[in-house]
């Protein structure tokens, strides 16, 4: 009677407080009933859920546009062809589309604003302290950041109702294309380790949402993606300090990126991870230096001029700030830097990862 009366228990608890068992039960606790401190078998992962570049704002912007944000696409084609009805579509909308396509790094013939001020979310990429270096807002000095640079007085990078931010995280939340996970073993202690493996894969399956499908529930599962996504597999070392983990470089990282259902990526240099970590959750940044053309390529494959200009966004512009301010990289024979400073803000949830059969194949594909 005893067991039947458990096994009747079980079966009514629902799906929420099993998975909120299954967690716990993932995790040692001190004696003393304290903090969980180290995932089960020194393993555990996180799926990303939202990813956008980092941009530092102050409400009225003023501190860091203080002349305004830019002019788009529309606004820009008013003042080159005023008198555009009594003109072709080639020598006005076609010559202006051909160059978002095929832009050059020639001197704009608009003003761009860039960001100013001292401040600026990132990381010190270079271990150095420059003049053209900004501030973290918790004063930590030499933050390499130029994407920001380019990007905070363009109103569609701009959280949380900038078209790119809108859309960049929904994709995150609606497709399984951008699916990124890392997962850490080798954890004696989530609060404080010396030494941890980290290992980047693509995932497989959709989310775990709550029954409004808009908030991610940690305890889902993932599948590693072993067809399209064994390229994709990276590994480093890092370190947790005060439950902060910080990693070592990794050479280069292709980032699965979709927005607007368009499937492209990002490639980050360099890249490390910054991120707070909890059992059920990670929030920080991923660092490096971004790949300038194939920055620019998934902006404008992603978004046709119409939906740029929703963000006021001339990709012409654009990408002459982005070549003007790229400082990392230099390309052997022109000496032009092809790749410039970055930081995400990212946020990740704790997930189960199925690995496949044969583990010595991911560890060999790892290694290589």
């Amino acid at each position: 009677m005893i067991v039947a009366n458990r096994e009747q228990t079980m079966k009514n608890r629902s799906p929420a407080i099993l998975i909120c068992i299954a967690l716990l039960a993932s995790f040692a606790v001190q004696a003393d009933g304290g903090a969980p401190i180290a995932p089960r078998e020194g393993a555990i992962g996180y799926v990303m859920t939202d990813l956008f570049w980092a941009v530092y704002q102050t409400p009225d912007a003023k501190q860091e546009c203080p002349n305004g944000f830019n002019p788009g696409p529309r606004e820009q084609f008013e003042v080159l062809f005023p008198d555009s009805e009594k003109r072709t579509v080639v020598d006005t909308q076609l010559k202006q589309e051909i160059e978002t396509w095929h832009p050059t790094a020639d001197p704009d013939s608009f003003p761009f604003y860039e960001a100013e001020g001292p401040l600026s979310y990132g990381l010190n990429l270079d271990g150095k302290t420059g003049p053209n270096d900004f501030t973290h807002p918790d004063g930590e000095q030499g933050i390499d950041n130029e994407v920001y640079r380019a990007v905070a007085c363009i109103i569609g990078f701009r959280g949380p109702v900038g078209v790119e931010y809108i859309f960049q995280n929904k994709a995150i939340a609606d497709r399984r294309y951008n699916r990124t996970m890392i997962e850490l073993t080798g954890v004696d202690d989530l609060t404080n380790d010396d030494n941890v493996t980290v290992t980047l894969y693509r995932g497989l399956d959709r989310l775990l949402t709550d029954a409004t499908g808009m908030k991610v529930m940690s305890g889902g599962s993932q599948r590693v993606d072993m067809r399209w996504g064994a390229k994709l597999i990276r590994q480093t070392r890092g370190k947790i300090v005060d439950s902060v983990l910080t990693t070592e470089p990794i050479a280069e990282v292709v980032i699965p990126w979709m927005n607007l259902n368009v499937p492209t990526f990002q490639i980050i240099r360099d890249m490390r991870l910054q991120l707070k970590l909890t059992p059920t959750g990670a929030e920080g940044l991923i660092a490096g230096y971004a790949d300038v053309d194939t920055w620019y390529k998934q902006l404008i494959r992603n978004d046709s001029t119409h939906h740029l200009s929703n963000g006021q966004i001339s990709g012409i512009s654009l990408y002459k700030a982005l070549r003007r301010l790229a400082d990392a990289y230099p390309d052997p024979e022109t000496g032009a830097n092809t790749a410039i400073s970055t930081a995400l803000d990212v946020k990740l949830t704790q997930v189960f990862i199925v690995h496949p059969p044969g583990e010595a194949a991911v560890a060999e594909l790892v290694a290589h």
